[in-house]
């Protein structure tokens, strides 16, 4: 185990944190984490948890356009191996 937050997902090191900031930065999104988490494969796969701002108007998206929005932010901003696989939409991150 490490003492910090990085992961290794396909030979890369990568910080989740570094990831919900950039997804943080774009206009439709309040809150964020991104955390890695295991396919039926076993595989390793980001994915990212998504707050939207209401005032951005960001709430009348469905869940595929909301996550081809931030597809395209984070491409333009990460490396692709940096680019979650699923994006979920949730109401308010849980605090405990």
């Amino acid at each position: 185990g490490r003492n910090d937050d990085q992961v290794k997902i396909r030979g890369f090191r990568i910080e989740p944190g570094e990831i919900a900031a950039r997804l943080v930065e774009h206009a439709a999104v309040r809150d964020a984490v991104v955390v890695a988490r295991q396919d039926r494969a076993g595989e390793q796969r980001l994915v990212a948890y998504v707050v939207c701002a209401s005032e951005a108007g960001s709430d009348g998206l469905d869940g595929s356009e909301l996550a081809g929005t931030l597809r395209t932010h984070l491409s333009a901003r990460l490396p692709d191996y940096m680019v979650p696989s699923a994006f979920v939409h949730l109401a308010a991150l849980p605090l405990t």
